[in-house]
């Protein structure tokens, strides 16, 4: 259901990549189908299902079915390091869901290789993308099994480090938890949804079903590793904020290291959806790594272990 989520919000996305010639919001926009994808390869894991749409224009109401694409040629290559195609993996539709499409060859995604994307569809440009995956890491050591909330100490993971040639590596954290009930919020959660009246009625608290979904799976901004500390070595000590735990229990936490595709569309999607200081006039474009169509094809290294936080003083 998560990757479905995404895919609903790639698309909605689009609008917002779309450029509106000076920004003068008094002029009409002209919007021109795109055809959209979407797709993430993990460094050691099977390749990934890749997601096809066609944009559609920015009043237009969304319809899954009506934006999804079941008829494509889609393919992902594995590239040498001069550019020429090792391998090629051919992709086909799937029921599972609209606009799904996967590959029946087995095959991990290569730590520090370079993958292509085609995608064609019919009535519309022919979509290409390239990624190169970063660098595995490995996680050495985990702080805590068991964890009271708020200890000063932290949960924190040992890792050794994934290098890039031109920049420092840049985190993204990913915590889950699997009964995300509200009688197993934190207290500063629990304050944060919930008003004084309702958490002393006595009745069952119950969620906004958004507040619910965006709090099952949380996910950090972009993290520059110059934010850790760095052991002889090269190790890295990466400690978990506690703003970002919400509930009790069993907590899943993935630390996942970003390509340069997903890391300038992630940036360049943050400034767009809060704008900070600048202007409407002064906002770019979402920097998408996609030539002929619109989206994503990205790539990351990741680790993950469950840790169970407790109440302090159990």
């Amino acid at each position: 259901m998560r990757r479905i989520t995404s895919f609903l919000m790639m698309v909605a996305l689009v609008a917002a990549m779309l450029p509106v010639a000076g920004c003068d919001t008094t002029s009409p926009s002209t919007h021109t189908e795109e055809l959209v994808v979407e797709a993430y390869l993990v460094a050691g894991e099977s390749l990934p299902p890749v997601w096809l749409a066609r944009s559609l224009d920015i009043d237009a109401v969304w319809s899954s079915p009506q934006a999804a694409i079941n008829e494509a040629s889609v393919f992902i290559d594995l590239l040498t390091d001069q550019g020429q195609v090792e391998a090629t993996f051919v992709y086909r539709r799937t029921i599972e869901a609209p606009g799904m499409f996967v590959t029946d060859t087995a095959h991990d995604v290569l730590p520090e290789r370079t993958y292509r994307l085609r995608a064609e569809a019919a009535g519309l440009p022919v979509v290409t993308s390239e990624t190169t995956v970063p660098e595995a890491f490995e996680l050495l050591e985990v702080s805590h099994q068991v964890i009271e909330y708020q200890d000063p100490e932290q949960f924190s993971y040992l890792v050794t480090r994934s290098r890039f040639e031109d920049r420092q590596s840049i985190f993204v954290f990913t915590i889950a938890n699997d009964n995300p009930t509200p009688e197993n919020l934190v207290p500063v959660y629990k304050d944060l949804l919930f008003d004084r009246e309702d958490l002393e009625s006595g009745e069952p608290l119950v969620f906004d079903p958004e507040d619910e979904r965006a709090l099952r799976r949380f996910t950090s901004p972009p993290i520059n590793e110059g934010n850790y500390d760095v052991l002889p070595g090269g190790l890295l000590r990466v400690r978990l904020p506690w703003f970002a735990v919400a509930f009790y229990g069993p907590t899943e936490i993935t630390m996942s290291i970003l390509d340069d595709n997903l890391y300038d569309f992630q940036r360049y999607q943050q400034v767009q959806q809060d704008g900070g200081l600048l202007s409407p006039g002064e906002i770019p474009n979402v920097l998408d790594p996609v030539e002929g169509g619109a989206g994503i094809f990205g790539s990351m290294a990741r680790v993950q272990s469950v840790v169970e936080v407790v109440p302090a003083n159990e």
